[in-house]
């Protein structure tokens, strides 16, 4: 049986010790694996800009001396350093050079003793699939059926904007909505009135920008840094339009006898254009210009193959909403992580896209754990030239989350972020065919979002919330390592090398409370034990020194029963326990394996 094809695994070490002792411990957040640096690895196919690297300093201190030597090149003229960008207040910097790869430039700041971290300054791609040319065919605030496109619709799949107008105030606070995107046509006229004033606009320090930003936002490139996030040429770029259909599905200037309807009936809704070069140093730009200038909530249609720690910081420090679109090409998001959707920082929503049956979209990626929500996102109309029918991606449905969560701000200005979100996807309509595709088969309402806000009560859910397990392969000490832990499951993917722990995605999903996994680890044997027996972790507790057995704390939570069972082999071969929950494979080694390479012992436990 090879190792890659065991899906739900945990492992077990034999505690038939001799060693006597007792190892008092208590529960705890689980610890970083104390294993050397791992050296970041070229890809062959590359998605981040080579030669370039992204450098978190220590203090503003270490960054300004550090900087100071490469621009006067006094340190490291070997390297050809040149700094390409800074972001001041976040004390990160952006160093090219022209003689080393990416590679080399993070194998040699590793050593500098004023870095937090370096990084490659990886690529984002849209997530958009193009399908091309007002408020009658705008089936996602009102589905009557219609037919858009030559395809019709069932009536009320929609997200009940239409129904929200009734109970929106006209007196609500106006709130903004940055888009990081790839250009504006901010001069639309169903555009123009909604755009960010950007008359008095700050620099990352809190400067007023001499001449204020009257083009509505900024742009953030490389070799560009200007104050107009104009689109690009759309006879050279056929994604030109992006920014600006999305900027108008958000923010369309309602009933002004002009195309189509954004999300508020009063107009309250502002857009920040954030123009970019998909580069996430030039997110980290924007990102923080949004933070920078009021904005309460982000909306990024764009997806990327890469953590990158840089981003996920930033975009936890940002007190607001950040809607992350899940990507177009049916991917299981939890299994095949895509940033920043699949982060699971607080502040963040996740969305697929659904269609104009409720359906989830077949092109959508999705998720139980790391997608949040569904929204209507395909066969949509919206701003471009003039405007445009047939739209389709998450592109598009992120938006429609954004501009709701920007609608319960505008009622709620003082509300907390935890607040707007579980307020927003507690009060969506729930889908049970969809609970393994997204999480609690959510779908985006509009008008029972912020009919809940208006009454400052978060509905109650009664799904269960599903976390993942994430699982790792040394080949070094030959075992499986699990965790549940976000923070800790990053902290080893950036920082030790495959050979030591290679991540090998979603083992299975656990729950938010349950029935206990116990973890401990054996400095003597280089391996993790996992138990979910209260009896047998007092044991080990009390009866092994932690040089043997050192109790880590609880590793995740299972269902008692009324989940799928998993099934438990010991092999005395290995001195290892196998786990799988495919029924299939249980019945392949129980007859295709001699009892002493793995031994069937029933059931365990119960995972989803």
């Amino acid at each position: 049986m090879k190792k890659t094809s065991w899906l739900f695994v945990v492992l077990f070490i034999s505690i038939n010790l001799l060693v006597i002792s007792e190892a008092k411990s208590s529960e705890k957040n689980l610890p970083p694996i104390p294993l050397e640096k791992k050296s970041f690895q070229e890809k062959k196919d590359k998605n981040y800009q080579e030669g370039e690297i992204i450098v978190q300093y220590k203090s503003k201190d270490k960054r300004k001396t550090a900087l100071t030597k490469i621009k006067n090149l006094t340190d490291k003229k070997d390297l050809a350093l040149e700094v390409k960008g800074e972001i001041d207040d976040l004390n990160i910097a952006l160093i090219k050079s022209s003689t080393k790869s990416t590679a080399e430039l993070i194998e040699e700041f590793k050593t500098d003793a004023t870095v937090e971290f370096s990084e490659p300054n990886y690529k984002r791609e849209l997530a958009f699939t193009p399908n091309d040319p007002y408020y009658n065919l705008e089936w996602p605030l009102n589905n009557t059926g219609q037919a858009v496109a030559g395809i019709s619709g069932t009536a009320d799949a929609d997200i009940d904007a239409a129904e929200a107008w009734d109970i929106e105030s006209d007196v609500a606070t106006p709130t903004i909505v940055a888009v990081i995107d790839n250009g504006f046509q901010y001069n639309h006229p169903d555009l123009i009135n909604n755009m960010w004033d950007g008359t008095v606009c700050v620099d990352d320090l809190g400067i007023p920008i001499p001449g204020g930003c009257p083009n509505h936002g900024w742009e953030y490139a490389v070799y560009y840094n200007d104050n107009d996030p104009y689109l690009n040429d759309p006879l050279l770029d056929e994604e030109a339009w992006h920014g600006t259909f999305i900027a108008g599905l958000i923010a369309g200037e309602n009933n002004n006898s002009e195309g189509i309807s954004g999300l508020s009936r009063y107009n309250h809704i502002k857009v920040m254009a954030l123009k970019f070069d998909l580069s996430v140093f030039a997110e980290l730009e924007a990102i923080n210009f949004a933070k920078n200038n009021g904005a309460k909530v982000i909306n990024a249609s764009f997806i990327g193959t890469n953590l990158s720690l840089s981003e996920k910081n930033l975009i936890e420090s940002f007190n607001g909403i950040f809607v992350a679109a899940a990507g177009n090409n049916s991917n299981d998001n939890d299994t095949n992580p895509r940033y920043p959707c699949s982060y699971t920082s607080t502040n963040i929503i996740c969305v697929a896209s659904s269609s104009q049956n409720d359906t989830l979209s077949s092109f959508s990626s999705y998720g139980s754990v790391s997608v949040d929500i569904m929204a209507p996102g395909e066969n949509m109309v919206g701003t471009c030239e003039e405007y445009c029918i047939g739209g389709a991606g998450t592109s598009f449905a992120a938006p429609l989350v954004a501009g709701t969560a920007a609608m319960l701000y505008s009622h709620r200005p003082t509300a907390s972020t935890t607040a707007i979100r579980e307020t927003l996807l507690k009060s969506s309509d729930h889908f049970t065919a969809y609970a393994d595709s997204i999480s609690c088969g959510r779908r985006l309402n509009t008008r029972t979002s912020l009919q809940s806000i208006i009454n400052n009560t978060i509905p109650t859910e009664t799904c269960v919330q599903k976390l993942p397990v994430y699982r790792f392969w040394s080949d070094q000490n030959q075992g499986h390592f699990y965790t549940t832990n976000e923070d800790e499951k990053n902290n080893v993917i950036n920082n030790y090398d495959d050979y030591i722990w290679r991540y090998e995605g979603v083992a299975f999903t656990s729950i938010s409370i349950g029935k206990p996994v116990y973890r401990f680890w054996s400095d003597k044997n280089q391996h993790h034990f996992y138990t979910v027996s209260e009896e047998e972790k007092n044991t080990v507790i009390n009866n092994y020194d932690d040089y043997i057995w050192r109790y880590e704390g609880v590793a995740y939570y299972l269902p008692e029963t009324s989940a799928k069972p998993v099934y438990r082999f010991w092999s005395d071969k290995n001195q290892s326990h196998f786990y799988t929950v495919s029924e299939e494979e249980k019945n392949t080694v129980i007859n295709n394996y001699d009892d002493y390479i793995w031994r069937y012992e029933g059931v365990a436990f119960y995972a989803y």
